[in-house]
Order: C-alpha cells, then structure tokens, then sequence
C-alpha cells in the first residue's frame, strides 16, 4: 500500500491552513500562509511559585528536609522560644504536626528525600551552646545516634538522601571548612570546603553536592561542587547570599532561593544546571534566616523563615521550566442547548448532562446526554424536568438532586432522583427543598449537597446535606451561606468555591468539607458565580461563571488558586466535571443558551513557524 510519501512525494504532510490535529514532533507544511511548522509540548519557560499551606507554627532558623509533596520541617526558633523541639510533615497541601525532635534546637542542618528517613545534625541548643547531636527520623519518631565530630556546625550546609547517608560541611563559629560524612552509624571527616564559610546552604547527595553562598566576614555567592572526594569551586550565584534555602538532586541539578542579601531579605530565585545559574521567577514573599528548604529543581518547598515584619508560617511551591501548560479544546456540542444545566463527568471522555434551562422562554430540560469524547447522545430522560439542579457522581451511578420546578413551589425541589447507567430513579427527598446549590459525590450512594436558595424565600442558604444510599441527613454548616456556588469533590472531602451571599456580594470564598465541618481556604483570585468546577480537594478546576460571561480558569493546588488558560467560549450557568487534568465545560448562557463543550488537558500542543 502506498504511504504518504509516495502519494505526494515527501513525508512532510501538506495543509492548506493551520494542522490542529498534528502531534507532538509533527511537522507540517502550511500550503495558505508558505510556512513549515513544527508542533511540540506547550511548556513553561520559567519556573514560577505559588502559595501552599501553612505552617502550623510560624518558625525560623528549623531543620528541613524532603520533597515539594513529603517535607519535614523540625526545630527552629519561634516567638515565644530560643529553641524548640517540634516537627511538623507536609503531605503536599497541608502541614501536620508530627514526633518532636529528642533535643529541642534551632539552626540546625537536614538530610533527607523524603519524610519518612531524615537527620537533623548541629545547630544551636537552648542555652545557646552550640550541638554535635545528631538525630534520625524514621517516619514516626527521632532516635539519638552518632554525634558529629567537630563542634563547628553551627548553620553548616547539609546534603543526603536519608537517614543513612548524608554530608554535613561549613558552620560556626569560625567559618568552618570541615565537612564530615555520615554512613548511617558514624560520621568521618572528609575533605574540607576550599572556602570556610557560615550560613552556607547545602543540597545533593552524600557523593554529590552543592555548598552555596554564606558568610565569609561578607555576604558571598561562593558555590563549590562535591564529587564524593573533594570540593571545587565552579560558577558563583547572581546574588550573593546568606541563610539561603535549596532544592535539588545532585551538583548538577539545583534551585536556591530566599535568604539575605546584606541589604534586605530576598525572593530570588536561581536554577543551577552544572555550569551556571539562571534567575527564574521570584518568590511571592521575601525572607531569610533559616526558612525551610526542600525538593528538586523542578518541585521545590519554601516554609516558615522571616519575612520583613515578623518570623512566617507561609509556604510556597516551585514547580520549574519545563511545566505542561494546560488548554481548552472545542468538544463535540450537545444535542440541546441549554444554561442551569448539571453533569457529572470522570474524564473529557466520559460525562453525563441532564437538566437545565432551553429556549425558546424558560424551558425546563428532562434530556439526559452522554459523551464519549467525540460527541453527545441522548439517553432516558429525568423523571422531573428542572434547572439549577446538583448532579453527582459518575456516567454509570450519579444523583441529580434539588433544582428549579417552576411554579413556586418549594417542596417540588427536595426531588432526587438516582441514575444506574441506563435509567433515573426517584429515591428519598432532601430534607430542605432548595435550589442553584453545590455538590460532591463520589456516586449514586454517597453525596453532598450545600448551599442554594428556595422559590419562595430566596435567601442564600448554608445549609450541608448528606446522602448515604438511602436517606439524606443534616451535617455542618457552610461558614458562609451562598447560592449558585461550584462544588467538587466526593461526601467526605469537597470544596465549595465562589457564588453570590446577597449581601450583595459576589464572593472569592472557598470552603473545604472534611467529612463533618467546612474550614475556609484560600480564597478564588476571580469572584463569580454560576462557575462550575472539577477535581478533588488537594487538585481541581473552576471556570467560567458571571457577572456577565467569564472565560476564566483557576487550578487548585489544595492551599491556593493559580490563574490558568482561559475557556474559549465565555460562559455563566453552565456545567463541568471531571478531574484536574482532564475536565469538561457544557453547555452555559454567553448571549443565549449554548451546546458548546470544550474538553480541558493539563497538557497541550503548541505550534513554531520555521520559516516566514
């Protein structure tokens, strides 16, 4: 058979226009505009920070170790104490406060991947004497093991991957240049940094690591490289600095950040690639004095430290060059417009739409539609055609639950109705009729339904209820009552993001369910309402929404929303499920009730003229 060069005579394919549907590595000929193009990954090219959870404690000068999503950060000073002992673990949104240290210290060094094998070496006791203690972190408690030899660690760089194997080089007092390494029972001196220096930061392995900046009686952006034998002093930092923080791997591969520049406190940030570095995005807050470091060049950790004003609980994620960038793509349309729809969803290639509002006038829409990742088709219809109803679950088990009947009645908005993959059910009413609400659920035997107002007495409601299967019960309130709110998430761990409180306001507020109690989070950087949203509660999506019509996405990280790629169609009151990654937009109102669909990817396609 012949291929598609024999057809036309080369390999490059021939478009007349733009070749949306080339891949990743293709490359095309644009017969219209007389271009070659080439498709690739849609990255980011520069690293950038974002908010993450806060620390329990607001601390400086601690221990730190770990990665962006299992980080340990133990010791330190706070406000009301020279030292303590205490150890908080972060699981990647949240910090937890985990087994203290044996000897409560501050200044002290770290080593380790993860948060379940560390060591906490040196630093400073409560007297202020300096320590040679050195502890082992074993996921759960802290052992006392093998003392450093020399007592000239105090705010000593530190390297290693785990409890067994780790480097501990430079301190005070004196500007010290040993360096000793630990094998998992006993630490021997090795060979010394070309430079003595203090307030150094450390990152690497035991045979492959970074000593950089710190105090040599001037702040210095020294860097030396560790090879398993000895140092060598390769390219300076940008911006010389003390008390500076660092992730990464090996002497090869590192970001530093934060610390002291002699004249302030600092958020630059610079990536080291065995040759050189590079400044990339700053940091949001500005801080030094032993602020805790963790991760890899690509997904770092910043937490605690102190910022101009006062010692900080803050932390923040890096994620580096290289990001996938997510878009919106246009997705087959339903088979009925229609606004104050609902759907659930497990993927872009899998959701159900049922419900909503279609014109002409005020319709009410009983159509159920499934998609497949191409387009709709339309299965059994709801038993009660409504609007502004909740829908959730997935394609073969959900629940579309409250909504607007019309007529004023408000005990026609406590109908639930429950879908098996073929057919809708009438099973037990909400206790309290209601509609424009939130939801959550992970199928048609466990869901949560929030907020939302009533026909004959609209006013925003805080009202939560749960669904175990058979009957629904009155759980805690939302700490802010709202309607046309987004909802995500499944009965035991849900958000409820944005929506409208009458006060009048359009709100930016997100709630987190944790199975019994709602804790307001970060707030969205849009305040909107008629949004939808998908995802869990540590990664999901909200877009779209009014007043008016928005285009607007946030991603979630489970501490903060970050701005993403916008909706190709501006729309409010429409409907959207799915995951962070792969989510889906339906239906909606812009100037009129609309069909579109777009299928949102955490990665995306972008296109380079080669030639003009």
């Amino acid at each position: 058979m012949a291929n598609y060069k024999d057809i036309v005579g080369t390999s490059v394919r021939n478009n007349a226009g733009a070749l949306t549907s080339a891949k990743d590595g293709e490359l095309f000929y644009d017969s219209t505009n007389l271009d070659f193009i080439y498709r690739h990954q849609n990255v980011t090219s520069a690293g950038a920070w974002r908010t993450g959870g806060n620390l329990n404690t607001a601390k400086q000068q601690m221990g730190q170790t770990g990665s962006e999503s299992s980080a340990l950060a133990f010791g330190g000073e706070t406000s009301g104490a020279a030292a303590v002992a205490t150890n908080e673990l972060y699981n990647g949104a949240t910090w937890t406060e985990v087994g203290d240290l044996n000897v409560a210290k501050y200044r002290q060094a770290g080593a380790g991947s993860d948060g379940t094998s560390a060591l906490s070496f040196g630093g400073r006791l409560v007297n202020n004497s300096i320590s040679q203690t050195n502890e082992s972190w074993n996921g759960s408690t802290w052992t006392e093991v093998g003392d450093l030899n020399s007592g000239n660690h105090d705010i000593a760089g530190g390297a290693g991957v785990s409890n067994t194997s780790a480097l501990c080089f430079g301190g005070d007092p004196g500007d010290s240049a040993t360096n000793e390494s630990w094998n998992g029972s006993s630490w021997t001196e090795v060979g010394d940094l070309n430079t003595g220096r203090g307030d150094l930061v450390g990152v690497g392995t035991a045979t492959s690591a970074l000593a950089n900046g710190g105090w040599t009686g001037s702040v210095s952006g020294l860097n030396e490289s560790w090879n398993g034998t000895s140092w060598t002093e390769v390219a300076d930092l940008n911006t010389a600095r003390q008390q500076a923080s660092a992730g990464g791997e090996s002497n090869t591969s590192a970001v530093i950040y934060a610390g002291y520049t002699a004249t302030a406190r600092t958020g630059i940030t610079e990536t080291w690639n065995g040759t050189s570095f590079t400044e990339t995005g700053d940091m949001s807050t500005a801080r030094a004095y032993g602020q805790g470091g963790a991760g890899t060049t690509t997904s770092a950790l910043a937490f605690g430290g102190e910022d101009p004003s006062a010692r900080t609980a803050a932390t923040e994620e890096f994620t580096g060059a290289g990001a996938d960038i997510g878009a919106w793509a246009t997705g087959g349309d339903l088979n009925r417009s229609r606004y104050n729809n609902s759907g659930v969803a497990q993927s872009s290639s899998a959701a159900l739409a049922f419900g909503g509002n279609y014109p002409p006038g005020d319709n009410y829409a009983e159509e159920t539609e499934l998609y497949n990742g191409t387009s709709w088709t339309e299965l059994n219809d709801m038993n009660t055609a409504r609007e502004t109803l909740a829908g959730a679950g997935t394609t073969t088990s959900a629940l579309a639950s409250a909504g607007n009947l019309g007529g004023g009645s408000g005990t026609k908005q406590k109908v639930v109705e429950s879908w098996n993959g073929t057919s809708w059910t009438e099973v037990g009413d909400l206790n309290t009729a209601r509609k424009t609400t939130g939801d959550a659920g992970a199928d048609n035997t466990s869901s949560l339904v929030f907020a939302g107002d009533n026909i004959d007495n609209p006013r925003p409601m805080d009202l939560t209820e749960l669904w175990n299967g058979s009957s629904w019960t009155e759980v805690g309130d939302l700490n802010t009552a709202r309607i046309v709110v987004s909802g995500t998430g499944t009965a035991t761990a849900a958000l409820c993001a944005g929506g409208y409180d009458f006060n009048p306001n359009i709100t930016t507020k997100t709630e987190l369910w944790n199975g019994s109690s709602w804790t307001e989070v970060g707030d969205l950087n849009t305040a909107r309402y008629g949004l939808a949203a998908s995802g869990t509660t540590t990664g999901a999506l909200v877009f779209g929404g009014g007043p008016g019509t928005k285009a607007v996405t946030e991603d979630w990280n489970g501490a903060s929303w970050s701005e993403v790629a916008d909706l190709n169609v501006a729309r409010v009151s429409l409907a959207g499920a799915g995951t962070l990654t792969s989510a889906l937009a339906f239906g909606g109102y812009t100037t009129a009730a609309t069909a579109s669909t777009e299928e949102w990817s955490g990665s995306s396609i972008a296109s380079k003229v080669l030639t003009d």
